[in-house]
């Protein structure tokens, strides 16, 4: 993910609570750069109102259930974590998407600060919904347009993070959920929240696992759980949705996921890999442009790793994060991480 580009701050026009960032490129100007490099980053498959719309579809299938199985571990273990975290941490979460998640900590995070304080003393949240979809941010602020905390919305991506912390209100909890801490390289995003994460911050964020790496029968039946969820129908359409919404059909490409091993400072670690084969000569028009693809053409596309509990932890250790709570669940497919940097 690349915010391609300085970014700049404005005000929203007529909204006091969100900031946007400025690139000086409109998402389609963007998505037509990217393909004349045979490219389509994955962050944008979730802008726009069509990105909103099949993103949110695609969370409710049965057969992409790894959003859905996280919300459900935070809601079961929401309260062990706020006994870790202390009161009046703002929350800034990145990928709010609709802010479901988001909404679960921070009524927790209320109960805390009123059981906390004295009854006359205002009880003080401040919230930060950041996401790289406009809509997603309103949808967000949206979510918690009842409960008693300040909120501003940020329009942006995680690498603007040394711009975007300069309107936080310290301390902060951040927070990287629904699997989005497997979609970056891991050092890469690890580094970045470390050295923009200041002693008192605290770090919370979940992903979805393979349960182990080795010989046999159990790990073929992972590989298997995994290409089965990452190649679903559901799964495909979302990722192909760009080209069919300029022109091209189904019959003119192949989408293919592959789940290999790639090397790392910890050792071999699984990592999805996402392409567009090409299958017969096509067009494809965007706004006034016009990009001709030929057979045998390849658009390369996003990934996914796919750690082990231990992986995670390793990465954690190598760049300077100390573990305060950690949960995983039985079949060790999901964990959510609360961490603090190491002093």
């Amino acid at each position: 993910m690349n915010s391609e580009g300085k970014a700049r701050l404005k005000q929203a026009s007529g909204k006091k609570e969100k900031i946007i960032t400025i690139s000086e490129k409109s998402p389609e100007e963007k998505l037509y750069e990217s393909l004349k490099k045979y490219e389509i980053p994955d962050y944008l498959l979730y802008t726009g109102a069509d990105g909103t719309n099949n993103w949110l579809k695609l969370e409710g299938y049965g057969t992409f259930p790894v959003a859905r199985q996280l919300k459900i571990m935070l809601e079961k273990n929401v309260a062990s974590i706020i006994r870790f975290i202390p009161a009046c941490m703002s929350l800034v979460s990145v990928g709010v998407g609709n802010g479901e998640k988001e909404r679960v900590l921070l009524e927790e995070l209320i109960k805390k600060n009123r059981a906390e304080k004295l009854a006359s003393e205002k009880v003080s949240i401040h919230y930060y919904p950041v996401d790289i979809n406009n809509q997603f941010v309103d949808i967000a602020l949206e979510k918690v347009k009842d409960l008693p905390v300040e909120k501003k919305g940020i329009v942006g991506f995680i690498e603007d993070m040394p711009l975007l912390k300069k309107h936080w209100h310290l301390p902060v909890l951040f927070c990287i959920l629904g699997n989005s801490f497997c979609n970056y390289e891991p050092e890469f995003l690890l580094q970045l929240v470390h050295e923009n994460l200041e002693q008192g911050d605290l770090f919370f964020f979940d992903a979805n696992l393979i349960p182990a790496q080795g010989s046999g029968e159990e790990e073929q039946s992972a590989r298997k759980s995994i290409l089965g969820t990452y190649a679903s129908r559901e799964n495909a359409l979302f990722n192909i949705y760009p080209l069919l919404q300029y022109g091209m059909a189904p019959e003119d490409f192949d989408f293919e996921l592959l789940l290999a091993h790639v090397d790392s400072r910890i050792g071999a670690l699984y990592r999805t890999r996402k392409s567009l084969n090409i299958l017969k000569d096509a067009e494809i028009r965007i706004g006034p442009e016009t990009i001709d693809f030929k057979e045998g053409d390849v658009i390369r596309m996003g990934f996914t790793y796919k750690y082990t509990y231990e992986q995670v932890l390793a990465f954690l250790d190598i760049c300077g994060f100390e573990v305060l709570k950690a949960f995983l669940s039985e079949d060790r497919t999901n964990t959510m991480i609360l961490a603090k940097k190491r002093i």
